[in-house]
């Protein structure tokens, strides 16, 4: 019989009563999976469904290629496997054993039993289907395959177009491919204009006459710092016949054909900026540090992207320092410092100009204070997934504490082929055992491949130290593999 103070850390069984728990212990049972064990399979009919005690799991389907697409990767407290029991169709995914797991095993008729019974877990698991369908839609053609990263700001004068190409150039230089600057504003030029590009379109004229972009690329430049943009309408100023739905339409047309793209979006909340905004994966949203009160600001924008039902971990807050008086500056108190991810020091070269966005200082002045920090950022944005491993340090034994010194090292060389900022931290104490944690940073598109390399790592580590389970860490939550 399964353990009820485990259930009850599961968050499909945490609204349910000790009875209820015990009821379900009762029809559950423990079963042990060595590493790269199929758990089911692709195709097969299901007769039960998995939870994670310990280990990890693979979540993966038929790429059509006679590879793999992989879906996901579960761990501790996770469950799988229940959608099979709900239809009685072939399971659609098949689940594999990265390291030696542990996992409860509900079979269909105590798993149809509970739902008859607990309305609660019904409504967890539609919760939990609905988000995986939303994240992978397993492989059909909807399947997000764009990064969408969105710089705003509460009036004009905050720097935002500056800022937004600096971190594109930024992102670019990290990722090693095209980004598309893209400004919504076809009727206004500056964009095109401050990258250097003279040339023009028509392609505010196609979008009336065909409310579809019928192929973007050729309305697409590359700019001379690099940059890929969108060409303006000539005469766009005086254009009044663009609509808010052509907009929409042209916005998921690029979105369908690049990969990596930073909007410079409106200072305005309009229904153009919520519909980027509720499409981006990161929005910036730069103020600048002589508005009158920057926790206002945020508070506002706060309300405003609520209304939008736009998650706060996407937002992130940027102070411009646009004068070195600091009568004329907004107060910025720790609490404020808080919610402010990051801060652009006065720029004296830009002092005095209605515009600050006549120079692309990343392409210019690498070392310049505003490139490093879009640097940082672009790297904050990109690669925001937190993988680590917690390595005993075996100091009570000198010859292991050495090899696994060296441990340590190599597997810093070894992640930093595929992670970015890769150290080690500590020594902190994991279940009465002193570790260090090996540590880096993902982007969400690799997060995958890469928990398949650490996870090797540490059955590698396991092996060679003769140790039965190892603590992983992803985005700070622990499970034992």
């Amino acid at each position: 019989m399964v353990q009820t103070d485990f259930l009850k850390g599961v968050s499909l069984f945490s609204d349910l009563n000790d009875i209820e728990l015990k009821n379900i212990s009762q029809q559950a049972d423990e079963i042990d999976f060595v590493r790269d064990a199929f758990i089911c399979k692709e195709g097969q009919q299901a007769d039960s469904m998995f939870i994670i005690k310990s280990g990890i799991v693979q979540i993966f389907c038929d790429d059509g290629k006679g590879g793999r697409k992989i879906l996901t990767h579960l761990k501790l407290g996770e469950y799988f496997g229940e959608m099979a029991l709900l239809t009685d169709e072939p399971r659609n995914a098949s689940a594999m054993a990265l390291a030696e797991t542990e996992c409860i095993r509900i079979k269909k008729e105590g798993f149809r039993n509970l739902l008859k019974t607990n309305p609660t877990v019904c409504l967890s698991i539609i919760k939990t289907l609905c988000n995986r369908l939303s994240r992978t839609n397993l492989g059909t053609p909807q399947t997000k395959k764009y990064n969408v990263y969105s710089v705003l700001g509460p009036d004009t004068g905050s720097g935002k177009s500056l800022y937004a190409r600096n971190l594109a150039l930024a992102m670019q230089n990290l990722l090693g491919t095209d980004v598309l600057l893209y400004d919504p504003n076809l009727r206004d030029d500056r964009v095109a204009r401050l990258l250097g590009v003279n040339e023009r379109s028509k392609i505010i004229d196609e979008l009336i006459d065909r409310e579809k972009i019928s192929n973007i690329s050729k309305y697409v430049v590359k700019a001379p710092c690099g940059l890929l943009t969108v060409l303006p309408q000539e005469n766009g100023l005086t254009d009044i016949r663009l609509k808010e739905f052509h907009t929409f339409s042209l916005m998921q047309t690029i979105m369908e054909n690049y990969e990596y793209i930073v909007v410079d979006s409106s200072s305005m909340y309009t229904k153009v900026t919520k519909e980027i905004v509720q499409s981006c994966d990161k929005i910036v949203y730069l103020i600048s540090s002589k508005n009158v009160s920057i926790s206002g600001l945020m508070d506002h924008f706060d309300e405003t992207r609520r209304g939008w039902k736009v998650k706060p971990e996407k937002i992130i807050f940027g102070v411009n320092h646009m004068t070195d008086d600091p009568t004329e500056e907004s107060i910025i108190t720790e609490k404020d410092r808080e919610r402010i991810s990051f801060e652009i020091p006065f720029c004296n070269e830009l002092k005095g100009r209605r515009e600050p966005d006549e120079q692309l200082l990343i392409q210019r002045q690498p070392e310049h204070p505003i490139a490093d920090i879009c640097r940082e950022q672009a790297a904050e944005i990109l690669f925001d997934q937190t993988i680590g491993l917690f390595l005993p340090t075996f100091d009570d034994d000198p010859a292991r504490a050495e090899l696994a010194r060296r441990w340590i090292e190599s597997g810093i060389n070894e992640f930093s082929k595929s992670l970015h900022k890769v150290e080690a931290k500590g020594p902190v104490t994991r279940n009465g055992v002193v570790c260090h944690l090996l540590t880096g940073q993902s982007s969400k598109w690799e997060l995958n491949n890469n928990v398949v390399k650490i996870v090797d790592f540490s059955n590698r580590f396991k092996k060679e130290f003769s140790v039965d389970k190892i603590i992983l860490s992803l985005n700070n939550q622990e499970s034992i593999v």
